[in-house]
């Protein structure tokens, strides 16, 4: 198992010191990681969102001025970085920021904690995995008894069916989701959906959907959401 760095304690609720991080940023388990990591003190200024490398469609990215609408709404600057270019950009992104730590929402994918450990190290921060080997169905009902409202953007059919498209999951909706879901993981750790969180605590007001259109590629299956405007 990985080791991880967190400036957390876990015998307290106060944070051991205030660092200032960036936040990998898409759906909602990384945004959960955020205001867990905010909660004890990490002062998230940053978003990094990465366009993948992999020959499908990323829902997240799909909706990509949709996650730009979300950064100003929380007062956060967000960078863009495509993963063609190599691990090295988010390297660089990192220390240009000059923050001290990345915060990420990985709960169960060693793999990839590893991979952000590597290029944490390189870039002189600390990894924090507020997340990282949670039950994932406990992490889900966590996040929705605080607030969190997340639609869902993206399924992969093999799985759960384009009828979950636009559903959005909430304290009132948890139940429905957790009795028809099928046999997936809850929060979808294995590709099985994505979504876009469209209220939580860090938003200064809800995202309001005005309309979606709905894509295929191959078992993927996603929608493209247009939100109204949001005023200051």
């Amino acid at each position: 198992m990985p080791d991880k760095e967190v400036y957390f304690n876990p015998k307290s609720t106060r944070p051991i010191r205030e660092i200032r991080g960036a936040g990998l940023f898409s759906g909602k388990d990384s945004l959960y990681a955020i205001y867990l990591a905010e909660r004890y003190g990490v002062v998230v200024t940053d978003l990094i969102s990465l366009i993948p490398t992999f020959d499908k469609p990323a829902g997240h990215i799909e909706n990509l001025p949709i996650l730009q609408k979300i950064a100003r709404n929380m007062n956060k600057e967000l960078t863009v970085i495509s993963l063609q270019k190599g691990r090295d950009a988010l390297v660089e992104a990192l220390i240009r920021m000059g923050v001290e730590a990345l915060v990420a929402g990985d709960v169960l994918v060693e793999d990839h904690v590893r991979w952000l450990q590597e290029i944490c190290k390189l870039a002189g921060v600390a990894l924090i995995e507020p997340l990282f080997n949670k039950d994932t169905l406990a992490v889900l009902m966590d996040m929705m008894h605080a607030g969190f409202k997340a639609t869902i953007i993206c399924v992969d059919t093999d799985f759960l069916g384009e009828e979950w498209l636009g559903f959005t999951l909430s304290k009132k909706t948890l139940n429905e989701f957790l009795s028809k879901k099928g046999n997936i993981d809850p929060l979808g750790e294995n590709g099985e959906y994505h979504t876009i969180v469209i209220d939580c605590p860090l938003y200064k007001r809800p995202l309001s959907i005005k309309s979606w259109e709905k894509h295929r590629s191959g078992k993927i299956s996603y929608i493209t959401i247009e939100s109204q405007p949001l005023h200051d």
